[in-house]
Parts: C-alpha cells; sequence; structure tokens
C-alpha cells in the first residue's frame, strides 16, 4: 500500500523556545511547591502539573501551526511532568 504526500510538504516546527519556556515554568512551579509545602506534596504537585499543562497549551497554540500540534503539546507536558518529579526527588532527599 502506497501512501501519496502533498508535494509541498514542509517539515514541522519543534518550536524550541516555547518548550524550554514550558518547561522553565514547570521548573519554577516545582521549585515553589517543594520548599514552600510540608509532608503532603501530592495535592500541589497535582496543581503544578496542572498549571504547567495549562502553560504548555497556550504556548503550543499561541504559534498558530496546526501541523504537530499533538506531538509538540505532548513532548511539552510529558517533558513538563519529568521535570517536576526530578525536583520533587531531589526535594525529597534534601
Amino acid at each position: 500500500m502506497r501512501v501519496s504526500t502533498p508535494e509541498n510538504t514542509e517539515p514541522v516546527q519543534w518550536h524550541l523556545s516555547r518548550l524550554i519556556i514550558a518547561w522553565t515554568v514547570a521548573a519554577i512551579i516545582g521549585v515553589l511547591v517543594t520548599v514552600f509545602t510540608d509532608a503532603i506534596r501530592f495535592p500541589w504537585l497535582v496543581l503544578a502539573i496542572g498549571v504547567s499543562t495549562l502553560v504548555s497549551f497556550a504556548l503550543q497554540l499561541g504559534t498558530a501551526q496546526r501541523e504537530g500540534f499533538i506531538s509538540r503539546l505532548a513532548f511539552s507536558i510529558s517533558g513538563s511532568v519529568v521535570v517536576i518529579a526530578v525536583i520533587d526527588l531531589i526535594g525529597a532527599f534534601i
């Protein structure tokens, strides 16, 4: 089976600067949650992931580029979750 592709297809741009901004916001929120909360951090971490998801969505929606939107958004949110998890693990051992 052969799949045809349009002739004028351009490669998908990842908008790396927007990914870095989303991960930086996630890192800042993760540090704030780790520093300012006590033993019961889970609800605050869920809130941090939710806020970073909304920030990622807004940043990727702001590109106004349809191609690759789901991939960029998934990569951005996954990176934010990993950043917050790593910061929480580091904060648990300190």
